[in-house]
């Protein structure tokens, strides 16, 4: 009647595979960049609903369309940041290291 009993301790939250410093920057980049793209598009509803709301008058609108023009501009600088971020990436090519200080070759064997 004697069982074997595991215990699993959690010492650490984990998002996704986080071993190196590599992995920490990426998924810090990949964050801010979803939290870019949420903000730009909370940013164009507010500019639209304050274009739509101004009712005709002049500087409601002209501050609608400011709203909008930042949102934009902003949509372009993240997507910049992205394409920067891709582009880096696959220059660089980084092969990741083993504990053992062996590198690791994609698809080698």
């Amino acid at each position: 009647m004697l069982q074997q009993v595991f215990a699993v301790t959690l010492n650490k939250i984990t998002f996704g595979t986080v071993n190196t410093l590599a992995d920490a920057m990426a998924l810090a980049i990949n964050i801010v960049l979803g939290i870019g793209v949420s903000l730009t598009i909370v940013f164009l509803i507010i500019g639209g609903i304050q274009y739509i709301t101004s009712k005709g008058d002049q500087k409601a609108t002209i501050e609608a369309r400011t709203s909008l023009t930042n949102a934009v501009i902003g949509f372009i600088v993240v997507i910049g940041a992205f394409t920067i971020k891709t582009i880096l990436t696959s220059v660089l090519q980084a092969t990741p290291i083993t504990d053992k200080g062996e590198q690791v070759i994609p698809g080698g064997f």
